[in-house]
C-alpha cells in the first residue's frame, strides 16, 4: 500500500518540477532524496531525470543527471521540499529562475524562463 505522504511527494515532484501551477513551464522533470517524505522534508539531493525537448530548460542546457545545487542562488541541501516545488510551481510565463546544478565535479549556473 502506497503512503499517503509519498503520493504526495511523487505528485509534487512531477507537477511542480514542470512548473504549471502558475501557468509557466521550463519542461523538466526531479527526483529527489529528502530527510522523510513529506512535504515538509529537508532536501538531500535533486537529481533531473527527464528534460523535454525545445523547453526551457533544454534551452538553458540542462541535461539528465544534473544535480540541483541551488535555486536563486540560495542551496537546496537542507532546504524545504515544499518551498523548493512551490517556488518552481508558481512561476508565471515570462519568469525567470535562475538554478545552479552540478554536472560531474563542475557547478553549471543556468536562467530559464518560463513559458
Amino acid at each position: 500500500m502506497i503512503r499517503l505522504a509519498t503520493l504526495a511527494f511523487v505528485l509534487a515532484s512531477t507537477l511542480c518540477s514542470f512548473a504549471h501551477a502558475g501557468g509557466g513551464k521550463l519542461g523538466f522533470t526531479v527526483d529527489f532524496k529528502a530527510d522523510r517524505t513529506t512535504l515538509d522534508a529537508s532536501l538531500k539531493r535533486v537529481a533531473v531525470v527527464d528534460v523535454a525537448p525545445d523547453s526551457p530548460a533544454q534551452r538553458a542546457g540542462m541535461q539528465v543527471g544534473d544535480v540541483l545545487e541551488a535555486l536563486e542562488g540560495k542551496p537546496l541541501a537542507g532546504s524545504s521540499a515544499r518551498n523548493f516545488f512551490s517556488t518552481l510551481g508558481g512561476l508565471d510565463r515570462g519568469q525567470r529562475v535562475t538554478l545552479t546544478v552540478r554536472r560531474g565535479e563542475a557547478p553549471v549556473t543556468m536562467t530559464l524562463v518560463a513559458e
